[in-house]
């Protein structure tokens, strides 16, 4: 069940779910918004003839970034714990977690971040 919109991207919408079992999951929609629309109300996204093969090949590749993802497992990045195709378009499941992100981190410091902080969030593989 969808909760809300946690955050719009140029490729995606991620919002706040619940999976059956009451956990908290981020769900992230692949819909870019230089290619697809998006009714109110409606579920399916609008895409001109002129859009639909980059669309389809954006879809594609975001696809498989959830499969390679799904079989991820690093202390620093969000788990997938589920991908597929639906409404036509695709979503990742994801694991949430509460805090904020890199990217607000990197506005809050007005784009200055040291080396510790860096090494600490990206520790060699």
């Amino acid at each position: 069940m969808i909760d809300r919109q946690l955050s719009l991207g140029g490729f995606s919408i991620v919002y706040l779910a619940w999976d059956p079992a009451g956990k908290q999951v981020a769900i992230k929609e692949y819909i870019p918004n230089s290619l697809a629309l998006r009714g109110k109300g409606e579920t399916k996204p609008v895409i001109t003839a002129d859009h639909i093969g980059a669309f389809r090949y954006g879809m594609k590749c975001f696809f498989e970034e959830g499969r390679a993802l799904a079989r991820l497992s690093h202390p620093n990045v969000i788990r997938v714990l589920n991908f597929f195709r639906a409404n036509g378009t695709v979503y990742l499941v994801m694991e949430y977690e509460h805090g904020r992100t890199l990217q607000e981190y990197i506005q809050k410091h007005q784009g200055h971040i040291s080396e510790r902080f860096m090494r600490g969030v990206l520790p060699a593989c």
